[in-house]
């Protein structure tokens, strides 16, 4: 499953839930990290999105219509 996501630019690009393993808001900082099984130099790849973990699991449950339209356009 595709979602959208905010870069800490806020620009918008796409993550293939799928690949992530784990991810964990940082409330300090104020941003979410993603964990993904696509290996950079032997490790799991990082990916820093501006939407707190709550916010991503309301995505992935259906409680966001960005998911919708990304699934139209597929």
């Amino acid at each position: 499953m595709w979602l959208e996501l905010h870069d800490g630019d806020g620009f918008p690009f796409f993550v293939n839930m799928n690949n992530v393993v784990d991810f964990r808001w940082y409330e300090r900082e104020k941003y979410t990290c993603l964990l993904t099984n696509a290996p950079v130099a032997e490790k799991l790849h990082r990916l820093y999105v501006r939407e707190s973990a709550t916010e991503i699991m309301q995505m992935l449950n259906g409680g966001e219509p960005r998911r919708a339209k990304i699934a139209a356009a597929s």
